[in-house]
């Protein structure tokens, strides 16, 4: 309430407490004069209430006419009331038509975009949608006030819709055109109400499908070859008849396995990006397990470059995935600390339920640290801050790339944390289950 409510509300008490006082003077007065004070008094509060009731009924009758009728007489005590209400219904009537010519400038811009647009309220029942949702969703004036999963039925969508991400977007098959790809996104559109866009992707999606294929195909066929050319290479390099240079040999061996770990990763890589985990893939892992056998499995790695490696978490925490992607990313984060860390340098394994209550997997080393210019860009393909040193590691660029993949699938997410001579942290973070 500001000042001019209270002014207005402190006026009428007044107003009326003087009143009072007066008629009540006024009864006592006229009974005085005709020796009968409590009839007097009892006379003057009935007229004091019947005035107060008519001037009440006078203000109701202005107030619940006022929309079409304003020169409804009002009893002069609710002057400034009304002229409050009055000023309230024209700012309403100003900001309601603003809202309603944003609302219908709206509209004509739905129109005119390709994209399909749906208004729905917090039931997700649709409320209003442009021409493009006719020929993309096949709507129907009749499917106004209906919920749009009864339209739309697809799992992916269903699922899109029950968790409400708002901001984030889902990808599905047209349940009425097959051969159709929906790119779905959610965003607040007002009070109470949600506004979804669909959008034809069908192309992209086709051109990087057939991307996928192609690049699964091409490591597929070199595939088959290569392992003809390693095992001649390592036939080869056992015999001792001094024909060929064992420097050469070496060289191509090293060059053979190069090629093989990267044919390996991409036909990973394809495989993470075409196919979804299947229901039975699914499994509760101990993270105490899992850090346990990656410790030991770079074992060798880790003498050879003489880092140290320490466990510090010694709790039974779980977390549900397949089993054999979250193993195959950790062991990527490991080997990359060993690989590019440095000699002697402490490598820490540690795992964790934040205030979040998610799960935290983390690898950390004390090396040189990364670039701040090239942490953002790590996860992308074929991405190397020195290639030459990661040649000579045998690395394919692709490491870091499976590994946001994989947690992608697990609706988890990849963060770096680096700083220059301070070393690096790579943390897998899981949802809470």
């Amino acid at each position: 309430m500001n000042d001019q409510d209270n002014k207005i509300k402190n006026y009428s008490i007044v107003v009326d407490l003087i009143k009072l006082i007066l008629f009540i003077v006024t009864g006592l007065v006229v009974g005085y004069l005709y020796n009968q004070l409590l009839y007097g008094l009892i006379f003057s509060l009935s007229i004091y209430i019947i005035y107060i009731l008519y001037t009440n009924y006078t203000f109701e009758k202005w107030f619940y006419n006022f929309k079409i009728n304003k020169s409804t007489i009002y009893h002069q005590k609710y002057q400034n009331l009304a002229s409050k209400i009055n000023f309230d219904f024209q700012n309403h009537n100003a900001i309601q038509k603003k809202l309603l010519a944003l609302e219908k400038r709206f509209e004509e811009l739905s129109e005119s975009m390709p994209d399909a647009v749906v208004v729905v309220n917090k039931n997700f029942e649709t409320e209003w949608f442009n021409r493009a949702a006719v020929k993309i969703l096949s709507l129907k004036e009749v499917d106004i006030g209906k919920p749009i999963m009864h339209m739309i039925r697809n799992p992916s969508f269903a699922e899109f819709i029950k968790h409400n991400k708002i901001g984030s977007s889902v990808n599905f098959i047209s349940p009425l055109k097959y051969d159709l790809t929906i790119k779905c996104f959610m965003v607040p559109y007002g009070e109470d109400r949600n506004l979804l866009t669909f959008r034809d992707v069908s192309e992209s999606d086709k051109l990087d499908k057939m991307r996928r294929d192609f690049i699964a195909n091409v490591s597929h066929e070199l595939k088959t070859p290569l392992t003809v050319i390693f095992g001649y290479l390592e036939t080869l390099s056992f015999s001792d008849d001094g024909y060929v240079d064992d420097d050469v040999i070496s060289e191509m061996l090293k060059q053979s396995q190069r090629m093989d770990n990267l044919i390996s990763d991409l036909l990973k890589l394809t495989k993470l990006q075409s196919t979804d985990i299947a229901d039975k893939d699914f499994s509760r892992i101990n993270l105490k397990t899992i850090s346990a056998e990656i410790k030991v499995a770079c074992k060798p790695e880790s003498l050879k470059n003489k880092n140290n490696i320490t466990i510090l978490s010694d709790d039974d925490i779980f977390i549900k995935g397949s089993y054999e992607e979250i193993y195959s990313a950790f062991i990527n984060l490991v080997s990359n600390a060993i690989a590019y860390s440095g000699k002697n340098i402490p490598i820490e394994i540690n795992y964790l339920s934040n205030n979040k209550n998610e799960v935290e997997f983390s690898v950390k080393d004390y090396g040189a640290g990364i670039p701040a210019e090239s942490v953002d860009r790590l996860t992308e393909r074929f991405y190397r801050i020195d290639k030459g040193r990661s040649r000579e590691h045998g690395g394919t660029g692709l490491g870091l790339s499976i590994v946001k993949h994989i947690m992608n699938r697990h609706n988890g997410k990849l963060e770096i944390e680096s700083a220059i001579n301070e070393g690096s942290k790579f943390t897998c973070v899981f949802p809470k289950t």
